[in-house]
């Protein structure tokens, strides 16, 4: 993996050295600690992110919540800082690549991809547990470290911004191809709006592909809305067609067809390559 060399070297206490990625809410940085030595991720938000003050303080009341989150397949977070440099998100920085990267050059491997939807599962129940929707589930959000354990990221810093995406034709602050139907009717998110998100990402993992290649935005929409994809499994002969069942559900259009929550979607998940004589 390469690193985009830093714009700045420092924001507050921080020296910066690598940008590790940029997105729609804004650009994340390496960052140490100039006091303490600890190695963090360094979120600086757009100048446009937050819409007004009030935006900005009810998110800093959020970021309390996160820092009690303590989850191995959660990124930990530790403080919002707002000031000169701008407002930044401190977290835990992770030393692997993320789930996009992972589609794209590991083998393809059953069971350890079974492994990592396990640990997604965990992780996202969790965050259900507390409270809060992830909002913005795809491969990019999800991180490895070095040992292979996969983190979710990004979780909530899209919520106040949802409905944007709707009302402006497309806001980057969520993410068209992993939005559940629900959402885009514009009612309320939901831990099936994410078991959406979560089964679109599981179809690219399994499948090899999204499961709507379309040029427009419009007829993006629409195939959330009102088209049903191919199979998993006829997409992809490796993917066994139990698995192909399990995604179909997670991206049923109705969320009362789905599964209930993250622990019954593991448990059908540990299913999969288990002998039934």
């Amino acid at each position: 993996m390469t690193f985009e060399l830093p714009d700045r070297s420092k924001l507050y206490h921080f020296r910066i050295d690598r940008i590790l990625g940029r997105g729609g809410a804004g650009t994340v940085y390496r960052g140490i600690d100039a006091n303490t030595g600890q190695v963090v991720a360094v979120k600086l938000f757009h100048g446009n992110f937050f819409r007004n003050a009030v935006h900005q303080r009810d998110f800093a009341k959020s970021v309390g919540r996160f820092r009690q989150f303590n989850h191995p397949n959660v990124v930990r977070t530790f403080e919002f800082l707002e000031g000169d440099d701008g407002p930044c998100l401190i977290q835990e920085y992770v030393d692997g690549p993320d789930l996009k990267w992972y589609i794209a050059n590991r083998r393809w491997d059953l069971q350890e991809r079974l492994v990592i939807a396990a640990q997604i599962c965990n992780g996202l129940q969790y965050i259900h547990e507390q409270g809060f929707m992830h909002h913005d589930l795809k491969p990019a959000n999800i991180l490895f470290t070095r040992q292979g354990i996969a983190k979710l990221t990004d979780y909530s810093l899209s919520r106040a911004h949802l409905f944007a995406l709707f009302d402006n034709a497309i806001h980057e602050q969520v993410t068209p191809m992993y939005v559940a139907p629900e959402l885009i009717e514009k009612k309320k998110a939901t831990p099936q709006s994410d078991i959406y998100s979560f089964g679109i990402t599981l179809y690219l993992l399994f499948a090899g592909k999204v499961p709507f290649e379309v040029d427009s935005l419009t007829k993006l929409y629409q195939c959330h809305l009102l088209v049903a994809p191919l199979r998993p499994a006829e997409v992809n002969a490796k993917c066994p067609p139990a698995l192909s069942d399990i995604i179909m559900r997670m991206i049923e259009k109705k969320p009362e067809k789905r599964f209930r929550d993250c622990d019954e979607l593991r448990i059908a998940l540990s299913q999969i390559g288990k002998s039934r004589i």
